[in-house]
């Protein structure tokens, strides 16, 4: 259903089951409302509404015809007028005793409208019937039968949900979905459904968002948008790129660019406009439907969904790993995820572990529910989970994302009280349903002398674990580099770029608010007499000089600079702060440049190279007497003697 959503050409789809209703072995006069009933509810433009006013009028001709009181029925169903949708079902039960195929139609009503034990008891008698006049939905019985104690459990244990529509600078009467939003929070993109010349099409929007208030929206200019429809857009965490599906793109010949109906194209933000977007081609896009993406805040991987072959159902969601310059063959997501139904418009949160997604196959409340599924250690998505009643209604939930902290979820739904049609809502994420929240880094590469901007690897490492987990380089020409970072962790940085010493430094998110950037400077030292580098990664126990395990991970990218550089030959310094014995202070220095310069020689570096000396309090860098200076004061350096 989300699929046929997506581009909205109707307003509502036709269920299968009503698309080419049969007419009685018997003419019947009425037959011709049927026809075009039928007509308004697919031409472009047409009205459901009408069609079933055109039903009605042939019913006042004859009120017995129970295939027009079905017909009826069906297209109630399909706008989710399910009240009024099971008064029609039951007409054609009470007109035709004997057609126990309507029951499929009546139980699916009643599990809309929570009415559990009715339904189990309709459904029941369908699967029993001997005899079923129309199409057989013996297995969408049995799977909706099957989930009912699941539905019950949803609707008897709701969460807690507060849906705040996002106003008339976002919502119109035309229909708003597929949101979207920057890592920083301060734009907010989305798709809306336009009408011209009775023709519908889509197209991308975006809001700027101050202290939660969302202002007038403007529609992004032309490459990005076309006169054809553009769909799904899919930030990336520094919010220079995005990514997105669009349909029929053709060159500057009007020449077609698509490999498929839909396919993922890429356009990034330089000097203030939007590239010419790019088809990102196979193995991605294919000749099949391919669209709905969502990149990693690293990103490094992409989801999507697609109804190429091979997969569970109609449409799966797959993911690609960006490598070796591209984005490498897509992986099924597998059957924990994709169903024989259809799964959607998935969206990975910035944590890099928590993904959300869209499903007809899992159990639901509606057509399409909101599903949370998390990595494991091992790096697998588990089980997916319910977001639960009332987040998910009898009607479908569309394009949901949560934001970086965590705390307000965005989904697209069509509720009472709206603007028309689908609008964009905001609410807050109960606890259960929360991913974990990030921070972001920001910070610039430079050389310590002529303040040129360097690009250079960068690497991350988590202190808790030792895992390095971000590979990253600075931009050329800009130096800069930007990373997201889970909230409450400890990181190591190092930067080891060719012509100059390493870099390291540590640092802390436990106490950062996330609200803004925490930012880095990252000045760069070329290799000469007398330089001085201080290795903030190197640590020891209070009055101890046994390195802690942790400092390997610096002193192995110092063993690396040296093995770099063969002549080099430098100097481990060790200094404390003022406080206590002024001796056993220059001893425990000494201890602690000796076991720095043992680690080294430990791991293949000549001892001649290196000197260990012990400065206890002599040498301070700053004021002793705050915590903050006396911090400064106890490290560990490195001074080059030589180069040649």
């Amino acid at each position: 259903m989300l699929r046929k959503i997506q581009f909205l050409l109707l307003s509502f789809t036709l269920c299968a089951c009503a698309v080419a209703q049969k007419k009685s072995e018997k003419e019947n006069p009425v037959d011709k409302y049927a026809d075009e009933a039928y007509l308004e509810s697919i031409k472009p433009g047409g009205s459901k509404q009408k069609a079933i006013e055109i039903c009605m009028k042939g019913l006042k001709k004859d009120s017995t015809y129970a295939k027009l009181w079905e017909y009826k029925g069906q297209i109630e169903y399909d706008i989710k007028d399910f009240k009024m949708a099971l008064k029609s079902f039951q007409k054609v039960q009470l007109l035709e005793p004997d057609n126990k195929s309507i029951y499929f139609s009546i139980g699916r009503c009643q599990r809309m409208l929570m009415q559990f034990d009715e339904a189990k008891t309709s459904l029941i008698i369908y699967l029993n019937a001997k005899i079923r006049r129309s199409a057989n939905y013996e297995q969408e019985s049995k799977l909706t039968l099957k989930n009912l104690d699941i539905l019950k459990s949803l609707y008897a244990n709701p969460v807690e949900f507060k849906p705040q529509n996002l106003g008339p600078n976002v919502n119109t009467a035309g229909g708003e979905y597929w949101p979207g939003l920057t890592l920083d929070g301060k734009y907010f993109y989305f798709t809306r459904m336009l009408s011209k010349n009775e023709r519908y099409f889509e197209d991308f929007y975006r809001s700027e968002v101050n202290d939660s208030i969302f202002g007038p929206c403007m529609r992004l200019p032309e490459p990005v948008n076309t006169a054809g429809n553009e769909g799904t857009i899919s930030i990336t965490a520094d919010g220079k790129n995005i990514f997105y599906s669009a349909k029929d793109r053709t060159d500057e010949r009007g020449l077609p660019i698509g490999l498929g109906g839909f396919d993922i194209y890429l356009s990034s933000y330089y000097m203030g406009q939007w590239s010419k977007p790019v088809n990102i081609g196979p193995p991605i896009n294919s000749g099949s439907w391919d669209a709905q993406p969502s990149v990693s805040p690293d990103g490094l991987t992409l989801y999507f969904s697609s109804d190429r072959p091979g997969g569970f159902g109609g449409v799966d969601i797959y993911m690609s790993t960006f490598k070796d310059g591209r984005f490498q063959a897509p992986v099924n997501l597998g059957p924990e995820i994709n169903t024989a139904g259809e799964e959607q418009s998935p969206f990975i949160h910035y944590d890099n572990q928590t993904l959300y997604f869209s499903s007809e196959g899992h159990p639901g409340v509606g057509g399409g529910d909101i599903f949370i599924v998390k990595k494991n250690a091992d790096g697998k998505f588990g089980p997916p989970l319910n977001i639960g009643y009332p987040i998910n209604s009898e009607k479908d939930e569309l394009g949901f994302i949560v934001d970086r902290l965590g705390k307000f979820g965005y989904l697209s739904s069509e509720r009472p009280g709206g603007y028309g049609g689908l609008d964009i809502y905001k609410f807050e994420l109960p606890e259960s349903l929360k991913p974990e929240p990030v921070s972001y880094v920001s910070g610039v590469v430079f050389d310590a002398i002529t303040l040129e901007k360097i690009e250079s690897e960068i690497e991350l490492t988590d202190l808790a674990t030792g895992q390095v987990i971000i590979k990253t380089k600075s931009q050329k020409g800009s130096g800069a580099f930007f990373m997201v970072l889970k909230s409450n962790r400890n990181y190591m940085l190092t930067i080891d770029q060719t012509n100059y010493l390493f870099y390291s430094a540590n640092f802390s998110l436990k106490e950062h608010s996330g609200l803004e950037p925490y930012k880095l400077e990252v000045p760069l030292k070329k290799p000469a007499t007398d330089i001085e580098v201080v290795l903030n990664n190197v640590f020891f126990d209070v009055d101890k000089f046994e390195l802690k395990s942790e400092s390997k991970l610096e002193l192995d990218k110092l063993v690396f600079l040296l093995k770099k550089f063969p002549f080099m030959k430098i100097e481990i310094g060790g200094h404390t702060d003022n406080t206590g014995d002024k001796a056993r202070n220059k001893a425990l220095s000494q201890s602690r440049a000796k076991a720095v310069k043992d680690y080294l020689v430990s791991k293949g570096v000549d001892a001649t190279r290196l000197s260990a000396i012990g400065y206890g309090d002599t040498k301070p860098l700053a004021d002793n007497k705050t915590e903050e200076g006396r911090a400064k004061n106890r490290r560990t350096v490195f001074k080059v003697l030589s180069v040649q």
